[in-house]
């Protein structure tokens, strides 16, 4: 089962509601873009790659820092610490960040880490909403529908929003907004 179909139409709509209602919080309208950056400043997180996060053993850095297994993760809630992927681009870097923001956003509950490879493990609804309010966060279906108003095509929204061009097609695709 893909993720709109383990998602409901209500539950969709609430998590676009939620972002607008956030950004709105943070003084951003729907067609500017909202860095990761701010909302690490509003949550107070700190913001790791492996190779930074405090007291961590060689050996998991190692483990970390060699694999494209995973993108972030929460480490810590009280202070919000978020390690990141180096490895990425920065498009998605911010997508990873606004993911785990989508996390705190929606108060999910931490599940910890595999001892085995040290890699978080994952609730399928949780990542599910967080993927979809991540989504919502960098490009909210009103910023779509100004970009179609623009006449924008996918890479030229891609930009603006600092986003990828795979991220525009899903939340195109997802909101039945089709950019060219």
């Amino acid at each position: 089962m893909g993720l709109i179909e383990s998602l409901t139409t209500e539950n969709r709509q609430r998590l676009e509601a939620i972002a607008s209602e956030k950004r709105n919080l943070l003084s951003f309208k729907a067609y500017e873009r909202l860095p990761a950056e701010v909302l690490s400043k509003h949550f107070q997180a700190t913001i790791f790659t492996a190779e930074t996060v405090p007291n961590t053993e060689p050996e998991q850095v190692k483990i970390l820092c060699n694999s494209d297994n995973w993108s972030a993760g929460i480490i810590r809630t009280k202070p919000v610490w978020i390690v990141h992927n180096s490895r990425h681009t920065p498009v998605r870097k911010q997508s990873n960040l606004m993911h785990e923001f989508a996390h705190i956003i929606l108060k999910h509950k931490m599940v910890g880490y595999d001892p085995k490879t040290g890699l978080p493990q994952r609730r399928q609804q949780d990542e599910d909403e967080a993927v979809f309010l991540g989504g919502c966060l960098q490009i909210p279906k009103r910023g779509l529908l100004w970009a179609k108003q623009k006449q924008m095509n996918v890479s030229q929204v891609a930009v603006h929003f600092n986003t990828s061009k795979e991220m525009v097609r899903f939340r195109g695709n997802v909101n039945g907004i089709f950019l060219n």
